[in-house]
């Protein structure tokens, strides 16, 4: 076995074999008075941005990407924001590798959440909107929610306990629920131990 066989490819080496180094050969390029380890970082970043889509997506994305380039040639690469924005309608990261939503459940704000019991509401709100509750309103809805959740949950394991089947779907959300529960507590655990 040779040397490039045993070599495991990194995340950033699968975007630069599917989208950067694609694009580069496309034309791609920064404006030339841009130092060299601004360029660097700035692939490094892209590279780090879209890590987590398929293969698929990714070349989706170099494709779609050719023909946005920006300056009066389009051909300078596209700022961060617009790649990202195009990645996420190509291909939605996964709520759970934003690392956004780690940092909310693993600061003060996750252990509230928990106490509150509203920690899988607010998951769900996350996972909605992309961004926390930020206003009253928004926070009076998620209190809400984990009301009406926390409500039915209850409802739905009284029936069992009664030895009662669960209404219609009933049996299938409880166990959703209570997964959610547990990964959001998952969250919370591990800022807590990082702490």
């Amino acid at each position: 076995m040779s040397d490039e066989q045993t070599t495991t490819e990194t995340k950033r080496d699968r975007v630069r074999r599917l989208l950067i180094e694609p694009l580069q050969a496309h034309g791609m390029r920064f404006p030339k008075a841009m130092p060299e380890a601004e360029k660097r970082r700035a692939l490094d970043s892209i590279a780090d941005q879209v890590a987590y889509m398929s293969d698929r997506g990714l070349t989706v994305l170099a494709e779609c990407l050719r023909t946005k380039g920006e300056g009066s040639a389009k051909d300078f690469w596209p700022s961060l924001a617009s790649i990202t924005t195009y990645a996420h309608s190509f291909e939605p990261r996964p709520l759970n590798e934003r690392p956004e939503l780690l940092r909310w459940f693993a600061s003060r704000a996750g252990p509230d959440a928990l106490q509150a019991g509203r920690h899988v509401a607010e998951y769900l709100w996350w996972q909605k909107k992309g961004h926390p509750p930020l206003t009253d309103r928004d926070k009076a809805l998620v209190r809400e929610k984990s009301r009406e959740m926390a409500d039915k949950a209850l409802r739905v394991q009284e029936r069992i306990d009664r030895s009662l089947p669960p209404l219609h779907d009933d049996g299938a959300w409880l166990d959703w629920y209570r997964a959610l529960d547990q990964r959001v507590r998952g969250y919370i655990a591990a800022g807590e131990k990082a702490a």
